[in-house]
């Protein structure tokens, strides 16, 4: 999971869309589907997600990989994380005043062809994804999972975050030529590390 928007599911956005709605999505089709020893992994936004998942659906998760991704605590929010985001998104606003339209994929690190590649699938998404705070439960559950961090070094967005991870005993696993998107635009890299875990 990812936080470049709402893609196909766009047209479900509303202004009650949160954070505490998208973990329990990813909960409830893990316990519907019967997922046993899940790996999630969790991009930008979609590192909030999978925290939230995994303090709902603690039974199911096996690992939990933050790929260049929040990596929040209870009553952590995107906007709390990172301070410069929230004004970042208000530079660009979306369709309407509830949404944050997408950052400008050059400024997270694409080039050309991952710009071109990029811009056809971002969406905007509601303001509250990144507004609403991580609910409780999942510090435990993670301190009884194995938890990687993959840092993308070479533009440093998550660097606080990173290190946060570090010091909360997360295996942290930099990558010093991969930018923030280049996860998306060159997943080879992404692959490689996931399939070490496996």
């Amino acid at each position: 999971m990812h936080g470049e928007g709402l893609a196909e599911r766009r047209q479900l956005s509303s202004p009650e869309v949160g954070l505490s709605l998208h973990a329990r999505e990813v909960a409830e089709l893990l316990e519907f589907e019967r997922v046993e020893d899940a790996i999630l992994v969790g991009h930008s936004y979609g590192g909030m997600v999978i925290t939230g998942a995994a303090a709902l659906a603690p039974e199911r998760v096996g690992q939990v990989v933050y790929a260049d991704a929040f990596a929040p605590v209870t009553g952590e929010s995107a906007f709390t994380m990172l301070p410069w985001l929230e004004p970042a998104f208000a530079e660009s606003p979306g369709p309407a005043e509830w949404e944050v339209a997408p950052l400008d994929p050059a400024m997270l690190g694409a080039d050309d062809d991952g710009v071109a590649w990029l811009s056809g699938r971002l969406t905007p998404m509601p303001r509250f994804t990144h507004e609403e705070p991580l609910g409780p439960g999942s510090e435990d559950v993670l301190a009884e999972r194995a938890v990687t961090y993959i840092y993308c070094a070479d533009q440093a967005l998550f660097t606080d975050i990173a290190a946060s991870a570090e010091k909360r005993g997360f295996r942290v696993v930099a990558l010093s030529e991969v930018t923030h998107v280049g996860l998306l635009t060159n997943p080879q890299t992404l692959e490689r590390e996931l399939l070490k875990l496996v």
